[in-house]
């Protein structure tokens, strides 16, 4: 009995997601030292018109500020490692909030900026790391912002507050953090990742190929490859449209996931021809499995909305892989897929 497959049931789920990367960073530093350097002078400004005496020290700390998140930006406009001034900057304000704390002279923008400091560090720093630096942060700024009450009972409010806005930053740090890296993870698949049927495209493939040609070749192990083609897909693309053929394709990427075992590879490395990456198999195990792929997917029926059905047929080249090169394994396999379509539809030929 066929096995129909409704058009409307394959649909592609890979996308593609904004990489963070150092370029990324690079560019958004643009934007963050300017906007610092800006924001310090306006604060040493304020402090340069207060008759306060006591504001020197932050006048000259705003100004140095200012001036570093101005030479930051210069830095970076001249390629240098954004990651390296991210940390000066973040080392800075570190150092800016410690030294108002301990003096207990810290304020209001003291506080603010601290609990900018999480932010900064999971912007800029892995996980792990970012989260030492922020606890170890966050316990000091704790500590020493509630020391500065006298009366018990402020204290023990003011610690709670504290440790209520610090946390809540916190997760927000880890939350943007994690969204980013999943981004970043998902943009690493996809260079990887054929973006129709999201099994390995031909850059993926390669790099498998050359572990599992190197663990053949190692243990004395059994590697077969088989290239795979739709036969008269254009057809099919002419008749119905490309988005049917896009549907065959998934149809044919659904089946060979459903035949392979899971130590075997799939990928889509052209329009329409697939590459299956047999590991401890031989030629006639190989030959055996592609008769029995032949077979199956000659019972599978794609459905359309307007009811038409459609059968596809293969053409399968088989070969050994006998070199760690994948070009030349390939064009031994291609060798065969090509007198295989020559003979006709559905065919098998071991080259």
């Amino acid at each position: 009995m066929p096995k129909v497959i409704k058009s409307n049931q394959l649909k592609s789920d890979n996308h593609a997601y904004l990489e963070l990367s150092r370029d990324t960073l690079s560019h958004q530093l643009k934007v963050l030292f300017p906007a610092t350097g800006l924001i310090s002078l306006v604060i040493a400004f304020t402090y340069f018109v207060s008759e306060s005496a006591t504001n020197s020290t932050n006048f000259t700390t705003a100004v140095i500020a200012a001036l570093l998140s101005f030479f930051l930006s210069a830095a970076n406009k001249s390629n240098v490692n954004p990651y390296l001034l991210i940390w000066i900057f973040i080392l800075y304000t570190t150092a800016v909030c410690a030294y108002d704390l301990i003096n207990d002279t810290a304020q209001l923008i003291s506080n603010t900026i601290a609990l900018t400091i999480p932010l900064l560090c999971f912007f800029a720093l892995k996980h792990q790391h970012a989260w030492w630096y922020s606890f170890l942060f966050g316990l000091f700024y704790i500590v020493m912002s509630s020391g500065e009450v006298m009366s018990k009972e402020l204290q023990i409010t003011e610690t709670l507050r504290n440790i209520s806005a610090y946390a809540m930053v916190l997760v927000m740090a880890y939350l943007l953090a994690q969204h980013r890296n999943e981004a970043i993870e998902r943009v690493q698949k996809t260079a990887t990742t054929d973006f129709l049927t999201a099994l390995h495209n031909r850059q993926g493939l390669e790099a498998v190929y050359q572990h599992e040609a190197y663990r053949s070749n190692r243990y004395l192990k059994d590697l077969t490859l088989l290239l795979i083609d739709i036969d008269d897909l254009k057809a099919i693309n002419d008749r119905y449209g490309l988005e049917v053929g896009d549907q065959a394709l998934m149809m044919l990427s659904k089946c060979l996931r459903e035949q392979t075992q899971q130590a075997d590879h799939i990928a889509r490395i052209g329009a329409e021809e697939f590459c299956i990456l047999l590991p401890n198999t031989d030629i006639k195990q190989a030959e055996a499995f592609a008769s029995k792929l032949n077979e199956t997917i000659s019972n599978w029926q794609l459905e359309l909305d307007s009811g038409h059905r459609i059968t596809l047929s293969i053409s399968i080249g088989i070969t050994q892989v006998e070199f760690q090169n994948f070009s030349l394994d390939y064009i031994k396999a291609d060798s065969a897929l090509q007198r295989a379509k020559n003979w006709g539809q559905g065919q098998i030929v071991i080259g």
